[in-house]
């Protein structure tokens, strides 16, 4: 039984010598993966404070970076490791199409979102007309935008419908002479 009890540990002592350079590595990736994520961050923060960007989109576009970084990062360190990245990858992508799939509406509103903080039809405090609802703008995030009617209704409408449909905006300059030709 000794003997047994013995062979196991020699085993194991030659496999944790065999394999700390490894682990050790995947470690320090691990930390400078971490330290280099925070610094991209940190350069977004002081890039967008620099420019008039619009806050929503400033974290969206920090937290999807940050994303991405980590997720490289976890298959990087995973690679190093041994473990089969491609077949993590085509899960990944398989789980991707799933999720997209099942959440085509909440992107649907997500990428409206971003369209309407990038073009900027309108902003806070405008009137606009649009999906059928005219009011005032209280609020505009990634997903929806609030509206307070002209009835004092608190509405919540979801950006791909703001998106889809045209776009009223009344507080903008009118036009004093008719167009030619309409």
């Amino acid at each position: 039984m000794n003997q047994i009890i013995n062979g196991m540990i020699i085993r194991a002592e030659g496999y944790i010598r065999a394999q700390y350079p490894k682990y050790l590595f995947a470690a320090i990736m691990v930390i400078a993966g971490f330290f280099i994520i925070r610094l991209v961050n940190n350069a977004l923060a002081r890039l967008f404070d620099r420019t008039e960007f619009d806050p929503t989109l400033e974290i969206f576009t920090q937290k999807a970076v940050g994303f991405v970084l980590l997720v490289t990062l976890v298959l990087v360190v995973l690679g190093n490791l041994g473990v089969n990245v491609s077949a993590f990858i085509a899960g990944l992508g398989i789980a991707g199409f799933i999720i997209g799939f099942a959440t085509r509406d909440v992107l649907s509103n997500l990428a409206a979102g971003i369209f309407l903080l990038i073009i900027k039809p309108f902003k806070v405090g405008d009137i606009v007309e649009t999906a059928g609802i005219k009011g005032r703008v209280k609020e505009i995030s990634i997903a929806t935008c609030r509206i307070i009617s002209e009835e004092g209704e608190y509405i919540i409408v979801p950006n791909s419908k703001v998106w889809g449909a045209p776009i009223k905006n009344l507080s903008r300059l009118k036009r004093k002479k008719p167009l030619q030709g309409a």
